[in-house]
């Protein structure tokens, strides 16, 4: 036996794989799922016959099941239930008109086209209303969009995932049935989704009881015991009623979104490394499994069955689900042009196929060429067409002024609390007594470490306007901008430096296209500790029109020791304070002093050393 042909080797294989293909997608900004089916069917035994799936042919059912039950808790787990609430309508009626006409028009197109039977083709349709939450995100993260339009494509991707496997499961059936009643048909459907809810719920609110009282303190033992409890959740649904564990796991998470666990962070995070790896080294063994030559004989038909649900199938499920919304017709005609299918869709497939091919149906290979045909070309069509199609519509992300700080600490309590007069503002800390009194004071806070991606992806940083770094040190505010920048692309990103690391990082600052915070070097520990120990005062001063600060950059006027710029207010907009922000007549500078190191009457802001009058005045109280 070859090296290659154990069944370790084909595992440690997958994984090298999926990896650099993981790493590739980063670096060229395409989802990855494409580059892991086209290197699966490259690797595989239709391609040069490298990858060998077949050895592991009997633990790839496992694999699937686990798999898609991990998934699904973190779609639950991360579902934006506030965003749900509040584009629920609309998110609903996509989740009944878009998998039922993408059954009857999807299957319909496949009967005539293909010949395959009706109840075949049914179980195809079923299998295509699956949606795809692992592409959906990463182009997400790449086009920025209005939120009404991002929020409703992740909740129902999220969502439909469950939806469409149910509905695929009771297709299953009726393929596998011999003449099925309307009767038992209805009942089967209200029995699964029944013994989903009632176990996700019951799963969810038990886990999260064991998780908040003192019998688990351990912090990986937590995180263990928390992915062993999904997989129990999953396999006791699934034995009451099969593939219902699916929809279980998903509600299951949801639920415990809303038991305010301390450490939902971490919870959020524990499967974050886990669910790549399960993700992509399916998606690698499964494209290795697919019969290329059944692939070529049936592409054209898969193509046109594709561009049916394309331009009618999803367009007439969108105008449907928007009626008597507030979206607008551009964001209806985006929200139509985005319909990807995922790695669930191609699990769900690839586990009803095995059961297909036991009872001896013939037409269970081309089935699940014809669902792949539609995941590849959903991916490469969806992913090249977002950016362009946001940009023609004109639905990408609005200027919500919205304002993510990093790990201001108090002092970014302190700035948080001005800026959220006029903006929106979300705070990332690792000091969880700010965060705290942060969430107590109605804010959105999250206490984490923000160059976990995790962390800034829980507060969707994608949908930010800035992003303001300001901890104690003046390299990890440069990587966090470089996240920001990067990975969500925001498109203002503020650091703050410590004294002397301006002239030291200032290539570093206009590589990143950044700004530096504040005007002036910021210490941490120092302001920190003064706004903890409430030894500070605000104070507001007016430019006026006389003064001769008026367009001069901040950066070039003095600001004496002990005083804090924090925010420029300027014909009623909240403006974050920054090197190259131009003085105007009438701007309003709110500022942070400590009061016995200013003396009475001393000007707060002053002009560049070659000018000598007062700049502002006091604002009248």
């Amino acid at each position: 036996m070859e090296i290659t042909e154990s069944p370790t080797s084909v595992f440690v294989i997958a994984v090298l794989v999926a990896v650099v293909c993981q790493i590739a997608s980063s670096k060229i900004k395409f989802p990855p799922i494409f580059l892991w089916l086209l290197a699966g069917m490259a690797l595989g035994p239709f391609g040069i016959h490298i990858l060998h799936p077949e050895m592991v042919r009997a633990a790839l059912h496992t694999l699937i099941e686990l798999g898609l039950a991990v998934i699904l808790f973190e779609g639950g787990l991360n579902l934006n239930l506030k965003s749900l609430k509040e584009h629920g309508w609309v998110v609903g009626r996509l989740l009944t008109f878009g998998p039922l006409l993408t059954i009857t028009i999807g299957g319909a197109a496949a009967h005539y086209l293909t010949g395959m039977e009706w109840p075949l083709s049914l179980l195809f349709g079923a299998l295509i209303a699956v949606g795809g939450p692992t592409v959906i995100t990463p182009i997400l993260r790449q086009v920025r969009l209005d939120r009404e339009i991002a929020h409703i494509l992740s909740s129902e991707a999220m969502l439909v995932d469950a939806v469409g496997a149910i509905l695929a499961i009771v297709m299953l059936q009726l393929v596998l049935i011999p003449d099925p009643t309307i009767l038992s048909t209805v009942q089967t459907i209200i029995m699964k989704f029944s013994v989903g809810a009632a176990f996700g719920f019951a799963g969810g609110w038990l886990l999260s009881r064991i998780l908040k009282s003192s019998i688990i303190d351990d912090i990986e033992a937590r995180t263990v015991f928390t992915l062993a409890a999904v997989w129990g959740l999953f396999l006791l649904a699934d034995g009451i009623s099969s593939q219902t564990g699916l929809l279980a796991v998903l509600i299951a998470g949801a639920t415990m979104q809303k038991m305010e666990l301390p450490d939902i962070q971490r919870l959020r995070h524990f499967k974050g490394s886990l669910s790549i790896l399960l993700i992509s080294v399916l998606f690698v063994l499964l494209a290795a499994n697919l019969n290329l030559g059944i692939i070529r004989a049936h592409l054209w038909e898969g193509l046109a069955i594709f561009l049916i649900l394309a331009l009618i199938a999803r367009p007439l499920s969108t105008w449907l689900a928007a009626i008597g919304s507030e979206l607008t017709a551009p964001q209806v005609w985006f929200l139509a042009g985005m319909a990807p299918r995922g790695v669930v869709a191609a699990g769900i497939t690839s586990l009803f196929v095995i059961i297909l091919i036991e009872a001896d149906y013939k037409e269970a290979e081309v089935l699940l060429a014809l669902v792949y045909i539609i995941i590849i070309a959903s991916v490469f069509v969806y992913s090249f067409l977002a950016s362009p199609l946001a940009q023609w519509l004109a639905v990408t992300g609005r200027d919500e002024r919205s304002v993510l700080i990093v790990g201001g600490g108090q002092m970014g309590a302190e700035l948080g609390r001005v800026l959220a007069e006029e903006r929106e503002v979300r705070f990332l800390d690792l000091n969880a007594e700010v965060v705290k009194n942060l969430k107590r004071a109605n804010f959105q806070a999250v206490c984490g470490n923000a160059l976990d991606p995790i962390y800034m992806e829980i507060l969707h940083t994608e949908e930010v306007s800035a992003v303001l770094a300001m901890t104690g040190s003046s390299d990890h505010n440069l990587l966090i901008a470089n996240l920001a920048r990067d990975t969500f692309h925001v498109s203002e990103v503020y650091v703050a430096l410590q004294e002397g690391d301006e002239i030291k990082h200032a290539s570093m600052i206009r590589q990143l296209q950044a700004r530096r915070l504040f005007a002036k070097p910021y210490t941490f520990s120092y302001w920190h500790d003064q706004a903890l120990r409430k030894r500070l005062m605000h104070e507001t001063r007016i430019v006026e029109p006389e003064s001769e600060l008026i367009g001069h950059r901040m950066a070039d006027a003095r600001i004496p020791h002990g005083i804090q710029p924090l925010a420029l207010c300027r014909d009623g907009k909240m403006m974050i304070p920054h090197d190259d922000l131009i003085f105007e007549a009438g701007d309003e500078i709110s500022l942070l002093l400590r009061p016995e190191r200013i003396q009475e009457g001393q000007a707060l802001v002053l002009p560049p050393a070659s000018d000598n009058s007062m700049v502002i005045t006091k604002k009248t109280a």
